[in-house]
């Protein structure tokens, strides 16, 4: 896996530089969810990034699907900042400090109204994680290897006998695709990297 050059330094001297996209306050049944982007970064290897396998459910749209911690809003949260923190502890038992930067608020078509705001956050070390019911497993994927050009795959599938296309990496048996691939798009554009390359 070769060496992406990109530093942990480096990583949050451009997000610090960035100014995010954010989206029009909610109207009518619009809501609102956050999830948290977790950098580890150990002294001693590459950066890399937590993700979760969502748990399998019925009636679940995302049900198996690879995200990033995080959930709805809810009225007790004081911002989407505290709604980012109190998701990932509640998913996997991660206490996180205040994040390092924002990145742009995405819509979810396939939630209707639902606005996310992603949130990026670091850790010196892989901390000991505690899965809720909501999570499967969780992997830690090396940020060279999401900008390798082997990790790039087309996902395929069938809904509504259509046969359908997304652009993905795969990472050991996990495949990352749909909105959280998008988050990755633009984080990586904010990190000057290339993260469409064709499979």
């Amino acid at each position: 896996m070769a060496d992406d050059g990109l530093t942990m330094a480096q990583i949050r001297a451009r997000l610090a530089a960035y100014q995010p996209k954010l989206a029009e306050p909610p109207e009518g049944e619009r809501s609102l969810a956050a999830v948290a982007l977790v950098f580890c970064a150990p002294s001693d290897g590459a950066a890399e990034l937590l993700f979760i396998e969502r748990a399998l459910k019925e009636g679940d749209p995302w049900s198996g699907h690879m995200a990033f911690p995080g959930g709805r809003h809810d009225r007790s949260d004081a911002d989407l900042v505290a709604t980012s923190l109190r998701e990932t502890h509640e998913e996997v038992g991660l206490q996180l400090g205040p994040p390092i930067a924002r990145l742009d608020d995405f819509n979810n078509a396939r939630a209707g109204t639902l606005v996310v705001a992603p949130f990026v956050y670091q850790l010196d070390r892989r901390p000991t994680l505690s899965l809720n019911r909501e999570v499967q497993s969780t992997v830690w994927i090396p940020v060279p290897w999401l900008l390798h050009p082997d990790a790039a795959i087309d996902y395929e599938f069938s809904r509504d006998s259509q046969k359908l296309s997304f652009p993905a990496v795969r990472y050991e048996r996990y495949t990352v695709w749909g909105l959280t691939y998008r988050i990755l798009v633009n984080l990586f554009e904010v990190l000057g990297r290339d993260f469409r390359p064709a499979p």
